[in-house]
């Protein structure tokens, strides 16, 4: 006959973790912080190395752009997911750190799209059916 857990059994399966040691999980920030800003700085020299290499073809920056903007979002979803999971691990630290560059990378994700509205400003609004332009000496002005 199969014997049920006791309740003392379950609670103890339910409990978190204790938290870390302040020194290792300082550490663990660090180097969670470091590696996403050496893997965002190096992808974005990646990215500006393509613009080079295409002689600055604004087909291909356009593409870039997309890109670096789509890939800073894609890092900024995985540092928030591993802030949550060292937040659930009691990793105090780890989490600040990875708040921080989470914040970071939203700030740069502005600043890209900024960028890129700034390259493609919508187009002007149509002139009126009834426009004539206004010539010095035409006659035609109103």
């Amino acid at each position: 006959m199969p014997s049920t857990p006791s309740p003392i059994g379950r609670s103890r399966m339910l409990r978190r973790p204790a938290a870390p040691p302040r020194a290792v999980d300082i550490v663990l920030g660090v180097l969670s912080f470091g590696a996403v800003g050496v893997v965002v700085v190096g992808r974005m020299f990646a990215y500006g190395m393509d613009v080079w290499a295409a002689g600055g073809s604004p087909d291909v920056a356009d593409r870039v752009s997309l890109a670096q903007m789509a890939f800073t979002w894609k890092v900024l979803i995985v540092s928030l997911l591993l802030a949550g999971v060292a937040a659930l691990l009691r990793a105090r630290w780890t989490a600040a750190f990875q708040l921080v560059a989470v914040v970071l990378l939203f700030g740069l994700a502005v600043l890209l799209r900024h960028d890129f509205d700034r390259s493609h400003p919508a187009p002007p609004a149509p002139l009126p059916s009834g426009y004539t332009p206004c010539y010095s000496g035409s006659g035609r002005c109103n």
